[in-house]
């Protein structure tokens, strides 16, 4: 399996690699959400921070899924804190008074 995963990286690396080179002359113009435009920009630089903001992004939806998670994970334990509480409390009822309460 780890052969697979080098054999994976090394693909992405020369991908990565193949497309800094080809597009190393190429530029382009930068528009910024209407606010701000950059003319003559090479390709390389907008594709690398594009992958810089996009992992960016990720980065933060992931914290913020994490601690959603972590908060659930949280209730979840202390629901079932209360609960093994519960039958321990049932458990060491004594059985006489279980039995005159069916009666």
């Amino acid at each position: 399996m780890w052969v697979l995963r080098i054999f994976v990286i090394l693909v992405i690396i020369f991908l990565v690699v193949g497309f800094g080179v080809y597009n190393s002359n190429v530029t382009v113009s930068v528009n910024l959400f209407g606010f701000i435009t950059y003319f003559d920009i090479p390709m390389i630089y907008v594709a690398f921070w594009s992958l810089v903001v996009g992992m960016v992004i990720s980065f933060l939806l992931s914290i913020s899924y994490y601690l959603k998670v972590h908060s659930e994970l949280r209730a979840q334990r202390k629901e079932n804190k209360n609960l093994m509480e519960e039958i321990t409390t049932l458990r060491n009822l004594p059985l006489e008074d279980v039995e005159e309460e069916k009666e």
